[in-house]
């Protein structure tokens, strides 16, 4: 299709139009947050990396950390745990995972502090 002169532009040639821009502007982001994601995998134990990147592999460590908090804590509230080893779930007094046979660990109960980002209140 040809393209119209500006005055021959009709509604629906600019929906169609902004429908392809927020198209890309999707692909944009999804292929960021790709190469973010791969970045991230490359360099979450790695001790040596740039220091304009350390703060926020640093943060992004922390917050697994503190999604497994969370998970601890709705699983305490089931009087439950989750094996560290095997995933099994038990009962959360138990002192040794009854399938693969370590012994449990205290349950991480204590939130980590993002580096320059501002906490945000607790709503448990």
């Amino acid at each position: 299709m040809a393209w119209k002169a500006q005055n021959e532009l009709s509604a629906t040639d600019a929906k169609r139009i902004d429908g392809s821009i927020l198209q890309v502007d999707t692909q944009k982001k999804n292929m960021i947050y790709q190469l973010g994601e791969a970045f991230y995998k490359a360099n979450k134990d790695n001790e040596e990396i740039d220091a304009d990147y350390k703060v926020a592999v640093d943060n992004i460590n922390k917050l697994e950390f503190n999604r497994k908090v969370w998970i601890n804590r709705k699983m305490k509230l089931q009087g439950m745990r989750i094996c560290e080893g095997c995933g099994n779930v038990l009962p959360y007094e138990s002192a040794f995972c009854n399938r693969c046979g370590i012994k449990l660990e205290a349950v991480a109960e204590d939130l980590l502090e993002l580096e320059g980002v501002q906490p945000n209140s607790e709503s448990v």
